[in-house]
């Protein structure tokens, strides 16, 4: 949840949208060009020569630069410091008083517009360093015991300065690509030449990428929780070790500075892990913007053939036309050109009689093809003819399903003793067929409320189980387990 306090307006950089932001701003350039060169502090003498210097300052008077100055301290962007030298006139009394210095949020801001203001002719790139550089402080990881708090300081520092490079390098080169500058440009035909190195950068970065993240992600997954919590200990107390102005230590800055380290580690071991890890995903952006410059310019490319003038072309055969004395010549010269106009071509399959490709299609034999219209409401002709005469064929069919029908029966009266079905006394293997029927009849009956069936053949018989045992019933492919089962038909119906 972001705090409330954070979300306030930012004083420091009022001076950057003033109503007087010209001078404001020539102010504080002025103070950040020289805080480069280690002046860090200033007097109002000092700042107005360097003032007017400029050619828009000559007239500067030194009553409003104390104004402004006065007014760049209100919003924090300049820090008075009262100057120690005792002043020898009432000039420099009033004019020397203080030294400025610039504050540390105004150092961020200036950074910031010079950053914007070069953010055009800055060219990102996809360096391959940051990968090597966080492999070897992996593997060093491992020896941090080793080290002092000041090298283990320096060792975090550098892993985590790495990571931002690495992360902002590849977002700031690939953001470009789906810019409108690179839309316009990708549709210019300078950028077919463009393409070929563009292509053969991202194929190596491509390369790099696969080999430096499977491996830094295996370095990552083979730390375990204590080694992790371990490293980030070490890295925790050599922060602590740095010395800090009191305005930045908060009551709650050592949790939030632990809090800061585990997201640092987290976010690298998301960026190199899992399926759907980040390194994942600039893989298939990369490989995304390789197949759009190749599709682009091979666009470009057809659309570039199109275009080609064929003027020369055409002016010859404007001169051979001119050269004609009859019209005959100008139709043979168009048909050579232009060729046939209003030509049909068929293509069906047929099979030669020869395959000579020098045999011209005057020499072989004439081939009829059938053509039909290309409509919906076309039906082909359906040839009436009469039904072929199977009574025989059914007959014999019909025959020969009767006769196995009762042979089966036959077999399985056969088993039938006395109006009794013992299927534990069978004294011949059954077929899987009268199988089939025993095993019908003894389900049909186990369902009904009263144990009783009847067949197929319309006898009704009893089924009578001899308690919980089982009986092995032969087969002529195997041996049958199953409960132990009599099946008792009535008098009239067995026979």
């Amino acid at each position: 949840m972001l705090q409330a306090d954070l979300l306030e307006s930012i004083t420091e950089t009022r001076y950057l949208s003033a109503d007087n932001y010209p001078v404001y701003r020539t102010i504080m350039r002025i103070f950040y060009l020289e805080h480069q060169k280690m002046h860090y502090q200033m007097d109002q003498d000092t700042i107005l020569a360097l003032l007017r210097e400029q050619a828009m300052f000559a007239q500067y008077a030194p009553e409003q630069l104390a104004l402004d100055l006065q007014q760049l301290v209100k919003w924090k962007d300049l820090t008075p410091i009262q100057d120690p030298r005792k002043p020898r006139t009432i000039a420099e009394f009033k004019n020397r008083q203080f030294q400025y210095m610039m504050s540390q949020a105004a150092i961020e801001i200036e950074r910031m517009t010079i950053t914007l203001e070069n953010l055009s002719t800055r060219t990102a790139g996809l360096s391959v360093s940051p990968f090597r550089r966080i492999r070897a402080a992996l593997h060093q990881a491992e020896q941090l015991d080793a080290l002092s708090l000041w090298e283990v300081n320096d060792w975090w520092q550098e892993l985590q300065e790495d990571f931002r490079r690495l992360r902002q390098n590849h977002q700031d080169f690939l953001r470009e690509f789906y810019g409108p500058g690179m839309e316009m440009q990708m549709r210019s035909v300078d950028f077919i030449v463009y393409k070929q190195n563009l292509v053969r950068y991202l194929e190596e970065f491509i390369q790099d990428l696969q080999y430096s993240a499977a491996q830094i992600g295996a370095q990552l997954e083979k730390f375990s929780q204590d080694q992790v919590a371990h490293i980030l200990e070490l890295a925790w107390r050599s922060e602590l070790e740095v010395p800090r102005p009191q305005s930045e230590q908060s009551p709650q800055w050592e949790a939030g500075l632990r809090e800061r380290d585990r997201g640092v580690w987290q976010s690298l071991t998301d960026w190199f892990t899992g399926s759907e890890s980040a390194a994942r995903q600039v893989l298939n952006v990369t490989n995304e913007v390789i197949r759009r410059t190749v599709q682009n310019a091979a666009l470009l490319v057809q659309m570039e053939n199109m275009g080609v003038s064929n003027k020369a072309e055409l002016r010859h055969l404007l001169t051979l036309f001119a050269g004609f004395q009859t019209v005959e010549e100008g139709h043979r010269l168009a048909a050579l050109v232009f060729g046939t106009q209003q030509a049909r071509h068929y293509a069906f399959d047929h099979i030669r009689e020869t395959e000579r490709i020098d045999l011209s299609p005057y020499d072989e034999p004439p081939m009829d093809y059938l053509l039909q219209p290309r409509t919906r409401s076309y039906k082909p002709r359906m040839d009436r003819t009469g039904f072929a005469n199977k009574s025989a064929e059914k007959a014999a069919q019909r025959q020969k399903i009767l006769e196995a029908e009762r042979a089966l029966r036959q077999e399985i009266m056969g088993h039938i003793r006395d109006g009794k079905l013992d299927l534990a006394a069978l004294e011949t293997p059954v077929s899987p067929a009268v199988r089939t029927v025993f095993l019908s009849w003894v389900a049909l009956a186990g369902l009904s409320p009263d144990k009783r069936g009847r067949t197929q053949y319309g006898q009704t018989y009893t089924l009578q189980k001899r308690g919980e045992q089982t009986c092995r019933l032969r087969c002529t492919d195997g041996v049958l387990t199953m409960p132990d089962c009599v099946l008792l038909f009535e008098e009239a119906g067995y026979v």
